[in-house]
């Protein structure tokens, strides 16, 4: 009699259990389903907007694009300004040694490792500046300025040899040779900005002069160099000073880690097209320069994470 009792309410906990095991595959293959609608959806709207980004960019003309030269883009074609500055080139490539020296102790090496990388990239520094150092002589400049240059590479070439030759190395020792190198190449990046920009004035000069006054006025003007420069760039204090109308309206443009004519000009329309967005989403047309959930997350993080209270 007790088995007959038990018997409704096992099927009952094993109907129960049935429908446990099987409802959860049922609701995620809906919700797979749904996902699946929502990534085609999204998909559909995207390929709109970036329809209508493109159809915007091809229209984003003139464009002034400052990279190794200075080029105008127009819907008649393009026009090249040089921007040669081999001093320029001169001050920063050799001033490069310390970037090689870093470069070969980061990361910094473990002193018990026998052959350490530093070793083999110091050797190789030590023979690209014995080859350097043999070129010297033949460059264009003033004879003080070429001996700053051969100052610096033999200061290095002392360090690296005997470091070599020794098999071992202090952070001391780097930092040593860093401040001894520091007024040559500190004196090399004043004398190469001075170049960069005397060839850019040169160029942007040119440029501006063969366009009439109603091509300037509408022409977007765009730079580039990585993220790093951001902060304090030699071409955008250039550029705010002689076209601080431009800069003010919003038509000179930074584009970050973008390379070559057509990509730096494609930025400017990507840019207009976020602008665009700002101003018919929100009536700002700098919206979109912040993170569109940016004003959100200071109050969700306040719930999600309390801020600790200051120790003082």
């Amino acid at each position: 009699m007790l088995k007959f009792y038990l018997m409704p309410f096992v099927r009952s906990v094993l109907a129960a259990s049935v429908i446990m095991l099987f409802s959860p595959t049922i609701v995620s293959a809906d919700q797979s389903e749904a996902m699946k609608a929502i990534d085609t959806f999204d998909k559909t709207m995207l390929s709109i907007f970036r329809r209508g980004q493109d159809v915007l960019t091809a229209q984003t003309r003139p464009v002034m694009v400052i990279a190794r030269d200075v080029t105008v883009m127009t819907k008649d074609g393009e026009v090249t300004f040089p921007r040669d500055a081999p001093n320029y080139l001169i001050f920063k490539s050799t001033s490069h040694v310390l970037l090689g020296i870093i470069g070969a102790v980061t990361p910094w090496p473990d002193e018990d490792t026998e052959n350490a990388r530093w070793k083999e990239d110091f050797e190789n520094i030590a023979k690209a500046i014995d080859t350097l150092l043999n070129s010297v002589g033949h460059l264009d400049l003033p004879e003080d300025t070429k001996s700053r240059q051969r100052q610096m590479l033999e200061t290095a070439r002392a360090f690296t040899l005997d470091a070599v030759n020794r098999g071992t190395l202090t952070s001391e020792e780097v930092s040593k040779v860093i401040n001894d190198m520091r007024p040559a190449w500190a004196a090399n990046m004043r004398d190469a900005a001075r170049a960069e920009l005397g060839a850019l004035h040169k160029a942007v000069s040119d440029a501006r002069a063969a366009v009439s006054q109603d091509v300037w006025d509408n022409m977007y003007v765009v730079h580039h160099g990585g993220s790093n420069v951001t902060g304090v760039n030699v071409v955008e204090l250039y550029l705010e000073r002689v076209m601080p109308q431009k800069v003010a309206a919003g038509q000179v443009m930074f584009a970050e880690n973008a390379h070559g004519n057509q990509a730096m000009a494609d930025f400017v329309g990507y840019e207009r097209m976020q602008r665009h967005v700002g101003a018919w989403a929100f009536g700002d047309p700098a919206r979109m320069e912040v993170d569109l959930l940016g004003y959100e997350a200071g109050a969700i993080l306040d719930e999600m994470i309390p801020s600790s209270p200051p120790l003082e």
